[in-house]
């Protein structure tokens, strides 16, 4: 009986171990210019330990002179001013004392529900957003753009629902060994 309840303990960690190693990283993000400014949550996966991160998700909302606007969906790879969708995280310190640069040239593209369109990069050495859509507009903005990695929280009613299946599990077990 004890073997068979040591193994259901060792199935519960291995089980608790891999359900935890991949999971989705959330980021906040800000980012102000002179015609346009936003903010939300990114969540990404990083690709191995590179600090380089593939985007997945992203919600929040853009305020432009029209208004605001919130943001609708990620857009695909290559769709809007060649994007990748890839975030650096801590992210590049670059020279002459520039802000730190969290994306590459091609940048993180999302859709506004006005139909609008966001590109986050970095061109040129400096940050920029890119903003296109029905509006007619297509400009460029160096602006200030933030990242802030939001802390993991875990999730205790989830943890403990698990512990109590597996020591109800244990419990029946034993009770059908004791009574037959």
């Amino acid at each position: 009986m004890k073997h068979r309840t040591l193994g259901l303990c060792i199935l519960a960690l291995v089980t608790l171990a891999a359900s935890s190693a991949a999971h989705a990283d959330t980021f906040n993000f800000s980012f102000s210019g002179t015609l346009f400014s936003g903010s939300g949550t990114f969540t990404a996966t990083e690709e191995g330990s590179t600090d380089v991160y593939d985007v997945t998700s992203v919600t929040g909302t853009v305020r432009d002179w029209a208004g605001s606007s919130n943001i609708s969906s990620l857009i695909g790879l290559n769709n809007f001013n060649g994007n990748d969708n890839k975030l650096i995280f801590p992210g590049v310190l670059p020279p002459f004392f520039l802000p730190t640069k969290f994306f590459d040239s091609n940048g993180v593209s999302f859709a506004l529900a006005d139909g609008d369109n966001i590109n986050l990069n970095d061109s040129w050495g400096a940050e920029y957003a890119v903003v296109g859509g029905p509006k007619g507009l297509a400009l460029p903005e160096a602006d200030t753009i933030d990242v802030a990695k939001n802390s993991p929280v875990p999730e205790p009613s989830s943890l403990a629902l698990f512990g109590t299946g597996i020591f109800g599990i244990a419990g029946a077990m034993r009770l059908k060994l004791h009574f037959g």
